[in-house]
């Protein structure tokens, strides 16, 4: 070999050399600032949110659950209310009392008077006492929507509780059922 040749071999080598090293240097800046991204999405168009609603249905809303005029010592007089659950929530619900008005006050039917409630098919009444001392509130259990429950209200006049000065007097005892969402 020539001292000609082994300058073109070593100059080539070196000639070849830069080259693969601008090449690299060209790809890896290409790689490094290439523009490009990768990005994936999906879509769940269409969601809808509602509130739910809690309403029911009251068979005697408006009226008189129990007439008990002229009622007298021995006797009972009873009505039944059902109500049902509508809208689209299970609701808890509740009979709650409003105030009592005895005329005249004293003695007072309502301190006189046994008020029974109870649900139709269950053994255990909800309430069996006197008028004045049913609590402000008692609680029915849930009722789902297109659910209903039907419930007994009885007022009796207890014999052992007869007293001349009751004669002619009366008493007005609003119930309200309302419910609250669970």
């Amino acid at each position: 070999m020539t001292a000609k040749h082994l300058t073109r071999t070593k100059a080539g080598k070196a000639l070849l050399s830069l080259v693969v090293l601008a090449l690299l240097a060209v790809a890896l800046q290409s790689l490094v600032f290439s523009d490009a991204s990768f990005t994936a999405g999906s879509a769940n168009p269409a969601n809808v949110f509602t509130a739910g609603s809690l309403s029911h249905t009251n068979s005697k809303a408006g009226v008189v659950i129990v007439d008990a005029a002229n009622l007298r010592p021995g006797m009972s007089q009873e009505g039944t209310v059902t109500i049902g659950g509508t809208g689209t929530l299970t609701g808890l619900y509740t009979l709650n009392k409003g105030a009592v008005v005895d005329n005249p006050a004293s003695p007072g039917l309502s301190r006189t008077l046994v008020l029974l409630i109870q649900q139709t098919g269950v053994a255990t009444p909800l309430y069996n006492n006197r008028v004045d001392l049913m609590p402000a509130s008692l609680t029915l259990g849930t009722i789902a929507p297109g659910a209903s429950r039907t419930y007994l209200v009885r007022l009796t006049y207890p014999t052992t509780a007869a007293n001349p000065a009751l004669q002619g007097a009366s008493m007005t005892l609003p119930l309200q059922f309302a419910g609250v969402t669970q």
